[in-house]
């Protein structure tokens, strides 16, 4: 189900009794929040015993209400935040380091990112957050301070502070209703909770004159700091799932099977080149500019399946936010589509499943190339907080030139997506033969459980065989994991070297952790032999270098053979 999320929002900073006002906030709502990054508050209170401390504050604020709205649509609300302060705080740092004189560029800082059907807070210091629901008030935020006795408290954590920071991150849902409260610790260091709630309930209604109640009631109350505040007041989530995620297109009509001459939205279809039980791809080119691309569209058989209609939208939202070169490209519609399809770059080739079953002999390097490329467009989709999780020799494709493009991405799990829609709309793994155990589980997963697809990839690749066995997709328990064996690749092929076959392991170990920290340490280790993983000299030969054992083994035999018959004709 879709959000269109209505925000009401108000902010008040005041010095109060100090000379200068070292608070800082900010407020950005983007003209359309039902889908995209969100509305986001922030509030940073630079620290007073840093003399650039309000010029802390209004970089931090500044700087997140600007980064954060340019990181890629995929990435998370978390993974967006962490990194725009985390670069925040490496350049607050940095100032400190070249300016000793002033002690450093210290602030804290809070942001309260409302998007979808939730809320999400990341925080470092002792501003604060605070949620009424039904006339319940609940802090969000805890401070990050060290109490050293009755009357002295440090602040622990701040931007700026250290090289490294550590963010707290949490997310919680959202509720017609909900009021949220940021502030300053010059308001709530001089208000109960008692004295917020009531504030809030009085004056709820006119969240204006709600914060100035706030700011004059601490002061009232003695507040010798700065005192900021904003207000963000829930007023309507409308329930649609598709326009949450950004996938309207999700809601066309899936085309009727289409021939050569017909048009469709300014596409003449000249050819289908490929049809499955699930979609049909054709040669299209476009009338306005004569450019051939290839048309993808779902059969027809899922025009009530709104499960796999969503998928297919996924797929094209995906496609068209990332452009690599071992990625197929997916082409946003320069013409309002009328039916449910994608408009793709025109690519002659195959796929590594086709290129496989014409091979009488796989060469090693070739398939180490083949995993170069691969690793290379599976980074791409990870930097972007995206997993393949469908990856399959027929979900590659090998074009005409050599090069390896990554395609269908109906399967993707996507953690901007992820944090808005229905889990087992927007996480479904694809073949079970090279899905990872954690998907059978029903565990949590992340860039892992592609290296373990990519392993099984490329051990199909050199022995035409599955490592564990063809009942491996049977398994759906952990017990019938744990008794999965893997199988040597140089046994079905004594052309793979042991260390080759050592990394492939331990890619595809059922257990998450025992696999590659990251792809790069996997490639690394497919070049070239990796003492630690393999420790050659402990190795009986066979291991070692089978081909070059069996080749001398022959020989031996042969030797032997023919001292045999000369020692028969000697008699």
């Amino acid at each position: 189900m879709v959000t269109n999320l209505k925000i009401a929002v108000a902010q008040r900073s005041q010095a109060g009794r100090k000379p200068g006002n070292e608070d800082a906030l900010g407020i950005r709502l983007p003209a359309d929040t039902q889908h995209g990054k969100g509305a986001v508050l922030v509030i940073a209170d630079g620290v007073s015993s840093a003399e650039a401390g309000r010029q802390a504050a209004e970089a931090a604020v500044q700087g997140f209400l600007s980064d954060y709205y340019a990181t890629p649509d995929t990435w998370s609300v978390q993974t967006s935040g962490e990194r725009v302060m985390t670069a925040i705080n490496r350049w607050l740092h940095g100032r400190g380091q070249q300016h000793a004189e002033n002690q450093g560029w210290l602030t804290t800082f809070t942001a309260l990112v409302l998007r979808g059907r939730s809320a999400h807070i990341l925080h470092i210091g002792d501003t604060r957050v605070y949620r009424l629901r039904d006339g319940v008030l609940e802090p969000l935020t805890q401070d990050h301070c060290t109490r050293i006795n009755a009357d002295t408290i440090y602040l622990s954590r701040a931007l700026g502070m250290d090289w490294r920071i550590d963010i707290d991150y949490r997310h919680t849902d959202l509720l017609p209703g909900d009021l949220f409260l940021t502030s300053s610790d010059g308001v709530h260091g001089h208000l109960s909770s008692a004295d917020i709630k009531r504030l809030l309930g009085e004056h709820g209604d006119d969240l204006e004159a709600c914060c100035d109640a706030l700011l004059e009631t601490a002061l009232a109350q003695g507040s010798q700091d700065n005192l900021s505040c904003q207000l963000a007041r829930i007023e309507g989530i409308g329930l649609d799932d598709h326009n949450e995620m950004g996938l309207h297109s999700a809601r066309l009509p899936v085309p009727p099977l289409l021939r050569p001459g017909q048009i469709l939205d300014g596409y003449q279809i000249e050819a289908e080149v490929h049809a499955s039980p699930r979609s049909q791809l054709y040669r299209v080119r476009d009338i306005r500019s004569g450019k051939v691309y290839a048309l993808k569209a779902p059969s027809a058989q899922f025009e009530n399946d709104e499960d796999y209609r969503a998928h297919f939208a996924i797929e094209g939202w995906i496609g068209q936010r990332i452009d690599h070169p071992h990625i197929i490209r997916i082409h946003p519609p320069v013409r309002s589509p009328q039916c449910l399809y994608h408009i793709m770059d025109w690519v002659e080739g195959e796929s590594l499943a086709g290129w496989y079953a014409r091979q009488s002999h796989v060469d090693i390097a070739t398939v180490v190339g083949f995993a170069r490329q691969i690793v290379a467009g599976l980074r791409a989709l990870h930097r972007r907080d995206t997993l393949h999780q469908d990856l399959k020799p027929d979900n590659i494709l090998l074009c005409k030139d050599g090069k390896l493009k990554l395609i269908d991405l109906g399967s993707a799990r996507v953690a901007s997506l992820q944090e808005q829609g229905p889990r087992d709309v927007l996480d479904r793994p694809g073949a079970a033969d090279y899905a990872a155990p954690e998907y059978a589980l029903g565990l949590a997963r992340d860039e892992r459980a592609d290296q373990f697809s990519l392993a099984i990839t490329l051990y199909e690749l050199l022995t035409g065989q599955h490592p564990y066995g063809e009942d491996y997709d049977q398994a759906q328990t952990p017990q019938a994991f744990h008794r999965l064996h893997y199988g040597s690749a140089s046994r079905h092929n004594p052309h793979v070297p042991l260390w080759l076959d050592a990394a492939l392991r331990k890619a595809c170990s059922i257990n998450p952790e025992n696999r590659y920290e990251a792809l790069g340490e996997f490639l690394l280790d497919l070049e070239r032999p990796n003492p630690a993983l393999t420790p050659n000299q402990r190795l009986p030969w066979i291991e070692r270098d089978p081909v070059q054992f069996w080749r001398w083994l022959a020989l031996l035999a042969v030797a032997g053979h023919v001292a045999w018959v000369a020692a028969l004709l000697a008699r």
